[in-house]
């Protein structure tokens, strides 16, 4: 620290007044001592009038001080300092020596603060064992033993210590800082146990947790905790055994007995595929790899149909591998197929043996025959010849078309839960007679031929099926009554509605659409696909009118009155709704009811008369008298009317009523709605 200036007072004493001889004046220079104090004074009043006061504290008090810098005074606790940069030096036992610089700024009063820190503790570890141990303070590792003590800041640590062989050791250490030394004394207590491992036959190699340590019998030291114990052998099977360690407890195993190692046959045949056993057990089929126990015999035994059985006596020692093959005698019987046609061609096992009429032999196993020709549907059966006894096969071809008849179901079940009876068609006529009671002038009879069969839905459509595909539409009410029910025919949608559910129900189910889109309208696609589509006016009427031998006029028959439950008319509560009724019935549904509600026709489609009428397939025309023989009609080309078959809840009179009555029209209407039709093929 820097001593202050202090300005020592000179001694003076006057000299007597002398009256200069001449007039000449003389020049007297100041003494040193005088001219320094007077620098002295200059020098304290420019440091009073230039410095700034400023009190330096320390935390905490420092025993020792100073500042080096610019010249300065002490005055009280303030120093009295002129601008500019300083450093201090402070020091007190237990902390660091500080040495900081600070700056004196133009503030006239200033503080400049500062602070000690406090010296490091020093962590000494003294363990037993002395060497080896890992030092592991608040989770870092810090060396192995023996270690150089360990500068820590003060506060609170924890020691854990680790040493091969010996259970870890955890405390709590204290450190007060400031150069003071904490010990940790610790004594490491033993982490193993004498393990004793046995086997019978002895000399068993022994791993522990896979290292090897000896073989038996032997006794290791092993660390505590679940080991696992595994012995080898050769010619024996490996054992495995787990070893549960407790420190400083010794442990005996029981033990081990080795299994020798079974004998090994590779099993191979002729013909292969044989099934293989040993000592009367199934093992699998040839050719395959079976064990044996060893040192003793052993019977293997192959067997196949249509074959010999054969077998070996094998004796193997431990571990041994042998190969061993068995040849079986096979089995033979004849067999003749006659076939119609008779040059239809036979394969066996899917080899051809050539055209049908020739006796061959095969072995007295099951075999595959097949018999084909172009244009025939082919025939497959499995035959298993007899030895000794001849076998004669006799197989009719069918052609394409009866096979395709064949294969096809009699009801369809779309996803969509539609249900669809397959129809095969035929020639029938259609319209009705001039003297029929009444009969309307648009139903030309003429003749028509179905060549191909058809499927055509069972019911009609419901609200609920149509709303898959369209869930906004609602079929209303009729007066009071309702019409959107879901189990109630779907209503008030036109032909081409109806057209396009047909079509998103073949997407459905990835068939080709059935409509196609002709001057922005669904329109019939030409030719006709497979696709779900109306009935045509041909098929509707097959089903409606020709359920058995002759046509029906009424749904329930030739004449009136009705029978109870023949449908959904106009019946006697419909009177506030319509003006002709069928007087007497009673069906108690005065608007359109469930779908399925009355009983089917003999063909067990239901509704075809009554509850709603349909639209179909065709544009709506009228014949002239005289056509010629029509084969699969579709209607003619486009048009914007389309015709709409069956009567409905709506209708009671003699005309409506008649299967043959046709009506037309293009608006959605509360009594019309549809049902669905495809082709078979």
């Amino acid at each position: 620290m820097s001593e202050p200036l202090l300005i020592e007072p000179v001694p003076f004493e006057p000299r007597p007044l002398r009256i200069a001889r001449t007039t000449r004046r003389t020049r007297r220079r100041l003494p040193p001592k005088a001219l320094a104090g007077l620098l002295g004074l200059l020098l304290v009043l420019a440091l009073l009038f230039s410095a700034r006061a400023v009190e330096i504290q320390v935390e905490p008090l420092p025993e020792r001080v100073s500042v080096s810098g610019w010249p300065h005074l002490k005055v009280g606790s303030l120093r009295l300092m002129l601008p500019g940069r300083y450093t201090l030096h402070a020091e007190r036992s237990r902390y660091r020596s500080l040495e900081a610089p600070f700056e004196v700024t133009g503030d006239p009063r200033q503080i400049a603060r500062f602070a000690l820190e406090l010296r490091p503790g020093l962590l000494a570890i003294t363990p037993t064992p002395a060497e080896g141990v890992r030092v592991i303070v608040d989770g870092s590792e810090r060396g192995v033993t023996p270690l150089v003590p360990l500068e820590l800041p003060a506060g609170e640590y924890e020691v854990l210590l680790r040493a091969e062989g010996y259970a870890s050791f955890t405390t709590q250490a204290t450190l007060a800082g400031g150069g003071e030394t904490e010990t940790v004394t610790a004594t490491l207590r033993p982490d193993r146990a004498a393990v004793t491992v046995t086997s019978e036959p002895a000399g068993a190699t022994v791993r522990v947790d896979g290292a090897e340590v000896g073989r038996t019998p032997l006794t290791a030291d092993l660390t505590s905790g679940t080991r696992t114990v595994e012995l080898s052998l050769a010619g024996y099977g490996p054992a495995s055994r787990r070893a549960v360690v407790v420190a400083e407890r010794p442990l005996v195993l029981p033990t081990v007995r080795l299994e020798p190692l079974p004998g090994r046959v590779h099993l191979t045949s002729e013909p292969p595929g044989a099934a293989a056993s040993v000592d009367g057990r199934f093992q699998g089929e040839t050719p395959l790899e079976v064990t044996v126990p060893a040192g003793r015999a052993h019977a293997i035994r192959a067997t196949k149909a249509g074959h010999d059985a054969a077998e070996a006596m094998v004796t193997l020692a431990r571990g041994e591998a042998r190969p061993l093959h068995l040849t079986l005698v096979a089995q033979r019987g004849e067999v003749q197929v006659v076939a119609e046609p008779a040059d239809a061609e036979v394969l066996v096992d899917g080899q051809s043996r050539g055209p049908a009429g020739a006796a061959f032999e095969l072995t007295a196993a099951p075999h595959e025959l097949e018999v084909r020709r172009a244009g025939y549907e082919p025939h497959r059966l499995t035959i298993t010849p007899r030895p000794g006894f001849p076998q004669t096969v006799r197989v009719r071809l069918r052609d394409l078309k009866e096979a395709q008849a064949a294969a096809r179901p009699p009801v369809l079940r779309t996803p969509g839960g539609h249900e669809l009876r397959l129809l095969p068609g035929g020639r029938f006529q259609m319209g009705a007679s001039r003297r029929e009671p009444g009969r309307r002038a648009n139903e030309t009879q003429r003749e028509v031929e179905l060549a191909r069969p058809f499927y055509v839905g069972v019911r009609e459509v419901t609200n609920a099926q149509f709303r898959r595909f369209k869930p906004e539409h609602s079929s209303g009410r009729f007066g009071a009554y309702e019409l959107d029910d879901d189990l109630q025919p779907v209503v008030q949608v036109t032909w081409e509605q109806a057209a396009e559910y047909c079509n998103w129900l073949s997407a459905q189910e990835g068939l080709p659409p059935a409509y196609v889109t002709r001057d922005g309208r669904p329109a019939a696609a030409v030719p006709p696909t497979t696709g779900y589509r109306l009935p045509t006016e041909a098929e509707w009427s097959r089903a409606a009118r020709y359920p058995g031998e002759g046509p029906l006029k009424y749904p329930w028959g030739p004449s009136l009155p009705a029978p109870a439950k023949a449908g959904n008319f106009a019946d006697e509560s419909a009177r506030p709704l319509v003006a002709v009724v069928l007087q007497g019935y009673e069906d108690r549904h005065p608007a359109s009811a469930p779908v399925g509600t009355f009983p089917p026709n003999a063909l067990g489609l239901f509704d075809l008369g009554g509850n709603v009428a349909e639209w179909v397939h065709d544009v709506y025309s009228i014949l002239p008298v005289g056509v010629a023989l029509e084969r699969d009609p579709l209607g003619p080309a486009p048009g914007e009317l389309h015709v709409i078959l069956g009567s409905s809840f709506l209708h009671g009179s003699i005309s409506e009523l008649r299967l043959a009555y046709r009506d037309y029209g293009t608006k959605p209407r509360p009594d019309v709605g549809f049902r669905l039709a495809r082709y078979a093929e």
